[in-house]
């Protein structure tokens, strides 16, 4: 019979998800700890790097820890992706970084899928998912990237107050999700503009924010309720105009 079981410890203090949800990787290479540890009680995962891995110089181990009779035991179950494990330690994150364990399944074939999350210090996790713009830059909308891989960028510019870098970057993933848009003949992403009337409000540009949400009324709209949502904020929009020029 299959075990599932979901875990999530309380987050400490001073810390925040980094990552929402990683996988084991490796696991099937170490399925007996894997499973051990999956099977046990009162469990816990820690980092080690690997500094010799000869195939990833950013290597970093998972090491599953379980309660036992004796005190506990700790096994070796697999790595941490590539991806994530680069973005820890070339941001110098390791040590001030922790893994919570988010899920552990044990299949009925002998199937082993463990999943953590990635804790780190309040208020760096944009700072550590490199969002700034010369991370990701601009030039590769639309080629090596697509616009969804701005959302943090976006975040990035709202948090430190760079309005007009976040305005310009918007207006140009609003016409990417247009774009995509009439070519695959669907609804267009409402998120973008949202935000975009976000900033407008903050800097207070009444005007610009009732055409971006009239730009996005005018659109096609996938299903939810964003559409009822943004045309409740643009009757707002056009209420605090009023109220602005009487």
């Amino acid at each position: 019979m299959s075990e599932r079981h979901y875990h999530l410890d309380e987050i400490p203090d001073g810390l925040q998800i980094f990552e929402e949800r990683v996988e084991v990787m490796g696991i099937k290479y170490r399925r007996d700890d894997a499973r051990a540890f999956a099977a046990g009680r009162g469990l816990t995962l820690e980092f080690e790097r690997e500094p010799e891995n000869s195939h990833d110089k950013n290597a970093i181990k998972i090491m599953g820890r379980r309660k036992t009779i004796f005190g506990s035991k700790c096994h070796f179950i697999g790595y941490v992706p590539s991806g994530v494990a680069a973005l820890i330690i070339e941001g110098n994150y390791y040590g001030s970084v922790t893994p919570r364990l988010l899920k552990t399944y044990i299949g009925d074939s002998g199937y082993v899928e463990i999943l953590f999350q990635v804790l780190g210090p309040k208020g760096q996790r944009l700072k550590y998912k490199k969002a700034d713009p010369e991370s990701l830059p601009l030039a590769a909308l639309g080629k090596e990237a697509h616009y969804t891989a701005y959302v943090d960028q976006v975040e990035y510019l709202k948090q430190e107050k760079r309005y007009d870098e976040a305005i310009a970057l918007l207006l140009k993933l609003v016409a990417e999700t247009e774009k995509e848009a009439k070519g695959k003949n669907c609804g267009v992403a409402p998120w973008y503009y949202e935000q975009l009337a976000i900033v407008y409000r903050k800097t207070k540009r009444l005007d610009d924010e009732i055409q971006i949400l009239e730009r996005y009324e005018s659109q096609p709209k996938a299903p939810g309720v964003s559409p009822e949502k943004l045309a409740e904020r643009l009757k707002k929009a056009r209420e605090n105009l009023g109220k602005h020029l009487t």
